[in-house]
């Protein structure tokens, strides 16, 4: 943790119009077994400012890290590593311990979750459930202490998470934009008071602070002495099973974040008013889209309707067939032929043939819930071709003439991959900096005269190449095919980590990605071979003599 940070974060009392997301970082505070929070919302909507500002609100109490994980974090900077060089040479083992043991104790937040690697996130939950993890490196096994709060916000438009994933976060909160004008002009007049005088608004802050701090400390003593009745777990579990949460996951947390809520509020037992207040939280991420009986009510109107539109055009009905396969719930059979048949009445052509489509859910699924989705297909075999190439035509590509090469093999991937359908690209790095030159064309001819007038020079961003890709891959009807030629000296400040992180960001849209290693000489570094390896690319090695 970065001690000032505590004295220039915005502070937490402060902040309006995001009441349920205070609460829920509370009462993870409380208690950190709850598992973290996850909040889910637009851009621009202060969540990473409120996460931030837990530092102002804990900062009086010793030993309370905030460790802010970088989205392309590696797996050793996560959970620690051994020092090979004092294991091997002196026989020591010195042990590096990784974020997650750094944020014992304190909070761990991870801003944009959703652009995290997957098994780094599992890692991180499973840490965070449990409160410790064990570091097994090279034959030497060490025990961790986790026990911290993680908080991870996303913005849906830039990918979701796994529902498995989702669902092991201990509570979620929905962040949505404010639309009360007052609410609006007070968070403008804050932030002026504190841009324009950091202290003296911090300071003006700091009694409520403490006092929110101290409920927190005396919440935690309290926590294990609160009453939790039987009738309280039948409810929790009627709310879960109502909501059709999958697991059990939910029946607990909802028992421990209220018992949390109770204790914060300086109750002695947990009532079902507490219950209601943090179900949400529990909830909002898990459950079904409806309830059981408001999902049946609209399988009711929606049946209705069916039966008046098939009376209404019994003509029809008669040209459609559905072939449904033997053994497959055939008591339902009866009561969801009208809802199936209406759902492929959107995917007949003129003849009355029922056209191919993709079903998100097996035939079994929806026969079981009375509904039928269907959508187009389109067929990967269909779609145009368009090939990119990202050339590095930085300073050190001109040693050799290795750029020559790079030429050579861009025509000679353009020639073999050319068909009636196919488009090219090229995008340029050099000066450190990229620049789009060519764009979408289908003549060979225009591709060698890009070639030939190549800039070269400077350093080389493989980030700002990948922006610039990502502006002419969102066209749906193409597969994008990402070439991307490079010795991988980078520029100074531009890690491998920030690279794979840009990658992964802008380049989303490209269906397979080609990596061509053009490094030379004796002594090599090795970083296109490490990037290709990190986006699982192919990887070619640029021929640079002639057989």
């Amino acid at each position: 943790m970065i001690k000032d940070q505590k004295h220039t974060n915005f502070p937490f009392s402060a902040i309006v119009g995001q009441d349920n997301f205070k609460l829920a970082l509370i009462l993870n505070l409380v208690d950190p077994l709850i598992g973290g929070v996850l909040a889910i919302g637009d851009k621009g909507t202060g969540k990473t400012t409120l996460i931030r500002s837990l530092t102002n609100l804990m900062g009086e109490q010793q030993n309370y890290p905030f460790i802010n994980l970088p989205i392309g974090v590696s797996e050793d900077r996560l959970i620690g590593n051994i020092d090979l060089e004092q294991l091997i040479n002196a026989k020591k083992e010195i042990i590096n311990p990784g974020l997650m043991a750094k944020a014992h104790q304190g909070i761990l937040y991870v801003d944009e979750v959703n652009l995290l690697q997957d098994y780094l996130t599992d890692i991180l939950l499973d840490a965070a459930a449990s409160g410790n993890y064990y570091l097994e490196r090279e034959g030497v096994s060490h025990y961790f202490k986790s026990r911290f709060c993680l908080v991870g916000s996303m913005n849906p438009e830039e990918g979701n998470l796994r529902p498995q994933l989702k669902d092991r976060f201990g509570l979620s909160v929905l962040i949505e934009t404010p639309t009360d004008s007052k609410i609006r002009q007070q968070i403008i007049k804050q932030r002026f008071q504190f841009d324009d005088n950091p202290s003296q608004f911090i300071d003006s802050y700091k009694e409520q602070n403490e006092k929110i701090a101290t409920r927190i400390s005396n919440a935690k003593i309290k926590l294990k002495s609160i009453k939790i009745e039987d009738a309280i777990i039948e409810y929790c579990s009627e709310l879960a099973i109502k909501h059709q949460v999958e697991g059990l996951r939910a029946d607990i947390l909802l028992v421990k974040t209220a018992r949390a809520f109770a204790a914060y509020q300086n109750i002695s037992e947990i009532t079902k008013e507490a219950v209601d207040t943090i179900a949400d939280f529990v909830l909002n991420h898990r459950k079904s889209q409806t309830p059981p009986n408001q999902q049946n009510d609209s399988q009711k109107q929606e049946n209705k309707s069916q039966e008046q539109s098939s009376e209404n055009n019994p003509s029809k009905e008669e040209n459609i067939h559905i072939r449904i396969p033997k053994n497959t719930f055939q008591k339902q059979k009866e009561t969801t032929t009208n809802t199936i048949e209406q759902g492929v009445k959107a995917g007949l052509n003129k003849e009355g043939t029922i056209l191919e489509t993709d079903t998100k859910k097996t035939v079994s699924q929806y026969l079981a819930t009375d509904k039928f989705e269907l959508k187009t297909k389109r067929k990967n075999s269909l779609l145009k071709q368009h090939h990119i190439f990202l050339i590095d035509s930085s300073g050190s590509m001109l040693k050799e003439q290795i750029i020559a090469y790079a030429k050579g093999a861009v025509n000679k991937i353009a020639e073999n991959s050319k068909t009636q359908n196919t488009q090219f690209s090229i995008v340029s790095l050099f000066n450190g900096g990229a620049q789009l030159i060519l764009s979408y064309t289908s003549i060979l001819q225009e591709l060698e005269n890009v070639l030939t007038t190549l800039k070269t020079g400077g350093k080389t961003s493989l980030k700002a190449g990948f922006k610039q890709v990502k502006s002419i891959s969102t066209d749906i009807d193409y597969n994008h095919n990402l070439h991307i030629i490079t010795d991988g000296k980078l520029n100074t400040g531009d890690d491998l980590e920030a690279t794979v992180l840009a990658f992964q960001t802008f380049c989303k849209g490209i269906k397979n990605t080609q990596v061509i290693d053009a490094e030379k000489g004796f002594v090599k570094i090795g970083e296109a071979l490490e990037f290709s390896n990190r986006i699982n690319a192919n990887y070619e090695i640029l021929i640079t003599e002639t057989l």
